[in-house]
């Protein structure tokens, strides 16, 4: 990373016409009857040859000797000589970059900040820089500060509004973050500028992490709006699952399923994996139809492959069920006899997994009015059918109905899903879930 212009350096090491190093007393005198074409540089020949002699090991990556010359051109400086107290802490800069050393790259750009030879237009690019330096320092305070100077001298970066809400936020002021994204956001779309996705990613994470799911949600929902990928639905979906279990709110397969359903419907399903979970789930919770469906769509997509065996187990599991539970209209008759409505909503649950939208909600419903059932669930499975049916309206409606816990959050989801449909094609990202 190149912190600051190399223009007025590369003048003096490479003797440019600005240069001059101090001439004898007489030569001065001459001097000063003449009026100078241009702003000199002023700096002894001891410290000319130690710098010269430093960028030549630095650019040789020999940091030993650079080293060395340049304590030999801090020995060399007349005190109070400006150009040569500049010319050093630009080569001291150079030097640790090439070394990495970023508590001695801090301390040479403190140098060159305090310089008066520094062009105004170099100050924001450097107090950007050591802010950053200063945040991985952990030094939070220090690294606001910085940041705040280089927007006072016009710096523009797309990153740095970013920082400022990360310091706040890593400090704890949660709230005070979120404010200054909301204000930066606010301004990026007043000017017509995109919002970064990224910023989305970061606001989402830390919410969570601070077990502040409802905003970590809102802020996802946000994002899916402006950046409605197949790999984000998956990223958020993914994010909201494990962080709903670790935070002790397990979601159960009941609920599971049903944001792999979402995962399933916004084409965020990426691998065998993903389709393996899924599958594993509906074989837990009696749902061989959807087992049958998704290891055939697995498949025709080309996300099974032919080499996945465990599958061929699994389909033949769940085909010995189907025929062990018996047609469909059997479950429909045996729901209206029931005595309750879970016979209703297991018929409802195979209705829907063989497309049949209509008959999932008419025996969903059949399911809400015998009672016995978890009404959220329930309603959460009618706006799923009703959403594939393409009620947009209704299916609204019905997730309405669920706000509790996890599941009210699940509902959300789908509701975006249902307000915002379009699925803008990636390749979802691969990893552990």
């Amino acid at each position: 990373m190149t912190f600051v212009s190399k223009a007025a350096l590369a003048a003096m090491l490479g003797l440019g016409a600005t240069l001059v190093v101090a001439p004898p007393a007489d030569a001065q005198k001459r001097k000063k009857e003449e009026a100078p074409a241009a702003p000199q540089i002023q700096v002894g020949e001891a410290f000319r040859v130690a710098v010269l002699a430093a960028d030549a090991a630095i650019k040789a990556k020999d940091f030993a000797t650079a080293d060395t010359q340049l304590a030999a051109a801090q020995a060399a400086m007349t005190a109070g000589n400006q150009d040569e107290a500049y010319f050093l802490a630009q080569t001291k800069v150079q030097a640790a970059q090439g070394k990495n050393d970023r508590p001695a790259l801090a301390a040479a750009i403190d140098e060159l900040l305090a310089s008066p030879k520094l062009k105004p237009e170099d100050r924001g690019g450097l107090y950007f820089n050591r802010g950053i330096l200063a945040l991985d320092a952990k030094q939070g305070d220090v690294a606001k500060q910085f940041f705040q100077r280089a927007q006072q001298a016009g710096y523009k970066d797309p990153d740095l509004d970013l920082r400022l809400a990360q310091i706040e936020i890593q400090g704890g002021n949660i709230d005070a973050g979120v404010q200054n994204m909301e204000k930066v956001i606010a301004a990026k779309k007043a000017a017509g500028q995109p919002v970064p996705s990224q910023w989305y990613d970061y606001m989402i994470s830390q919410l969570y992490k601070s077990k502040r799911s409802a905003e970590a949600g809102q802020w996802a929902r946000r994002q899916l709006t402006e950046y409605p990928t197949q790999a984000n639905w998956r990223k958020v979906l993914i994010l909201f699952r494990d962080r709903a279990d670790n935070n002790g709110a397990t979601l159960g397969n009941q609920a599971r399923v049903d944001v792999l359903r979402l995962m399933r419907d916004t084409k965020s399903l990426a691998d065998q994996n993903d389709y393996r979970e899924y599958t594993q789930v509906t074989q837990d919770i009696g749902l061989p139809y959807e087992t049958v469906t998704l290891i055939d769509e697995g498949r025709a997509l080309g996300k099974i492959p032919a080499s996945a065996a465990v599958f061929n187990g699994i389909k033949t599991t769940a085909q010995t069920q189907i025929k062990a539970d018996g047609s469909v209209t059997v479950l429909e008759t045996r729901a209206k006899a029931g005595a309750n409505g879970r016979a209703a909503a297991a018929a409802g649950n195979v209705y829907l997994a063989t497309g049949n939208n209509a008959k999932a909600i008419e025996l969903y419903q059949l399911a809400l009015q015998k009672g016995g059932v978890d009404a959220d669930e329930v309603n959460t499975r009618i706006g799923i059918a009703q959403a594939r049916s393409g009620n947009a309206a209704e299916a609204k409606a019905s997730f309405a109905k669920v706000t509790a816990g996890p599941r009210g959050e699940i509902a959300t989801f789908w509701t975006l899903f249902v307000d915002q449909p379009r699925i803008v094609a990636s390749t979802p990202v691969v990893g552990n879930n």
